[in-house]
């Protein structure tokens, strides 16, 4: 198994069925931590404000990436 098949293969539970992906997981990471530094820049220090814009453009940007990685993950399975 190659490193873009570990990337985008979900993950299974305890059940046996598939979970995110790696690739899943790291995206909310990718979107959340720029977006609370940008927040916090843009409020100049308030918290409830970077809250509220960490929320709001993490729950606009978090769908989208999630849809491109499962295009991606449908891809890599077909391949192989």
């Amino acid at each position: 198994m190659g490193l873009v098949e570990r990337v985008f293969a979900p993950l299974p539970d305890h059940e046996g069925r598939g979970t995110p992906s790696r690739a899943a997981r790291w995206w909310l990471w990718i979107v959340l931590i720029p977006t609370a530094v940008w927040a916090w820049r843009a409020s100049e220090g308030a918290i409830v404000p970077t809250l509220v814009v960490t929320t709001l453009v993490a729950t606009l940007a978090l769908p989208v990436g999630w849809w491109v990685l499962s295009l991606v993950a449908s891809a890599v399975e077909k391949r192989t």
